[in-house]
């Protein structure tokens, strides 16, 4: 790990050595960069990879105010994070979720900074769709944040949504990586439910939906037949000028980590 200013706090970024021409993985809300360990130890490219915690996850740094978590945020971090590394313009990229629609935000605020991404179930749809993620805020706020041990939050978590079907690797990745140890012994959440709670609040506060059709990458958008955002993934498709569509079977919106084979396949595939 090695930590990278941007603006008024610190980026925690986790490399996985390779070869050039490097990729950037962004995770999605909620969890940290090594959640990516599953996959990326599946890729068939020998690509160096890097994998920021985004802020407010892992151990990045933690803003407390609410408007840090819009799109522009995690957006400007990701552009933050590319410049430090010295990418060439053109860089590849790979995102899920929110991390996903940082790298649109990112590309669209600096067109040709990406030259090719996989856009894993990207939260992009049009405005009406936001109010709907309310009550994931309320249950972030509520959600669990101190167990007795690693071992007590796998076994609470793993066993109940959406957790249960997450392949056991990612689940480990997890509970390893996306908690800190406290000093009574047990351990907490590196990202506080608060702050979750304001990326469902304020996410869809950037509309990316109807600035799609600017894109200049070319993309892949991965979605799962069981996602609930699988339509909006298909018109993602529908208004990208240069994009592939994958729909995986037996899928829902946490792909990477109920099917890491499967995902490293398709992201091989995609930068080779």
């Amino acid at each position: 790990m090695r930590r990278i200013p941007v603006a008024d706090i610190s980026i925690a970024l986790w490399e996985y050595p390779g070869d050039a021409p490097p990729i950037l993985f962004f995770h999605c809300t909620g969890v940290c960069a090594r959640i990516w360990d599953p996959v990326v130890s599946r890729l068939s490219i020998k690509n160096r990879i890097h994998a920021p915690d985004a802020r407010g996850h892992g151990d990045s740094d933690k803003p407390r105010v609410a408007a840090a978590y819009t799109w522009r945020g995690f957006g400007g971090d990701v552009l933050a994070v590319a410049d430090a590394l010295q990418l060439p313009e053109g860089a590849w990229a790979v995102g899920h979720s929110g991390g996903a629609s940082a790298i649109v935000y990112a590309e669209l605020t600096r067109p040709g900074r990406f030259a090719r991404v996989a856009l894993i179930d990207a939260i992009i749809a049009p405005p009406e769709f936001f109010p709907t993620a309310m009550p994931l805020a309320e249950r972030s706020r509520r959600r669990r944040h101190v167990f007795d041990s690693r071992n007590a939050a796998r076994q609470r978590l793993g066993n109940k949504p959406p957790m249960e079907t997450w392949h056991p690797e990612a689940l480990d990745a997890y509970i390893a990586h996306g908690f800190a140890d406290r000093d009574d012994g047990r351990v907490e959440l590196k990202c506080p439910g608060e702050l979750e709670a304001y990326v469902y609040e304020y996410g869809g506060v950037i509309n990316l939906y109807d600035r799609l059709g600017e894109m200049r990458a070319e993309a892949l958008v991965i979605t799962g037949e069981n996602s609930y955002m699988v339509e909006h993934a298909h018109r993602q498709h529908s208004h990208l000028p240069r994009a592939e569509l994958v729909t995986l079977p037996d899928a829902g919106h946490f792909i990477p980590q109920e099917k890491p084979a499967e995902t490293a396949a398709l992201i091989s595939d995609w930068f080779k």
